[in-house]
């Protein structure tokens, strides 16, 4: 069987490399669907899964700690930032420690998603967020099993991500280089959302929403950072990227709480 190319170590690899090149585009928050003001994006995520003050969450695939910033700050909840990248702990360590207000409420570790229980303990978490991160994985179901383990009884689990978009009946290869091209060129296995879902439902997690996220969405990071970096996703693309629609994408939210 070939190797998947987004194994954890490639992931790890690409994040050590392009951070400083996703700082000079996004900040502090590495997500393509964003909003004008961050801060409204992950207040929106709070109201959602309901976070109050002390609960423990998971950020599975944190970067540099910017999404556990803005949650801690608006719910002051205590959040363990986990990413794969050596060098995003130390950035994140440093943003925390310019937020004086939060030190104790957030721990950035290097980890892998896909060994949760190496590092956690059984029922730990309120709640376990993936924002735009579990689309790196090879294997979602061993993330997912690891989530249900972590997670408190009918704890929360919430993946905001992109999954594959409709096929363009008149040229089905258009839609097949697109997303071929956008998991090579940022290491990630788009999936059909029904193959999450599925993941999740079997996993014993009954699923709450599943939608676009009710927000008003923002692009402009993302386009900018493809664009400048010469990006091609599209077969009939020339030029630098300009944003023409990605009808082979689509960004949608699940929450499930775990049922059994």
């Amino acid at each position: 069987m070939e190797k998947p190319h987004n194994t954890p170590e490639a992931v790890q690899t690409y994040y050590d490399e392009w951070t400083p090149r996703y700082i000079d585009s996004f900040g502090d928050v590495f997500q393509a669907l964003q909003t004008k003001n961050p801060r409204d994006f992950f207040r929106y995520v709070g109201e959602q899964i309901n976070l109050s003050s002390g609960m423990n969450v998971l950020d599975a695939g944190a970067g540099i700690g910017g999404p556990a910033i803005h949650l801690a700050s608006l719910y002051d909840v205590n959040i363990e930032a986990l990413t794969i990248s050596e060098n995003q702990v130390a950035l994140g360590y440093k943003k925390i420690a310019q937020a004086s207000n939060l030190l104790g409420h957030i721990n950035m570790r290097k980890g892998d998603f896909h060994k949760l229980t190496d590092y956690y303990d059984d029922n730990t978490f309120d709640a376990v967020v993936f924002f735009e991160s579990l689309v790196h994985s090879h294997d979602p179901a061993i993330v997912i099993d690891e989530v249900r383990r972590v997670l408190k009884p009918h704890g929360t689990l919430y993946i905001k991500d992109l999954f594959k978009g409709p096929d363009n009946p008149n040229d089905p290869k258009f839609v097949t280089f697109a997303q071929d091209a956008t998991n090579e060129q940022f290491c990630l296995h788009i999936r059909p959302m029904g193959e999450i879902i599925d993941t999740v439902t079997r996993a014993g997690f009954r699923v709450t929403h599943l939608r676009t996220p009710v927000v008003d969405q923002d692009f402009d990071k993302g386009n900018e950072f493809t664009a400048r970096h010469l990006m091609k996703l599209r077969m009939d693309q020339s030029g630098p990227w300009r944003d023409e629609g990605f009808i082979f994408l689509h960004w949608m939210e699940i929450l499930s709480t775990l049922h059994y």
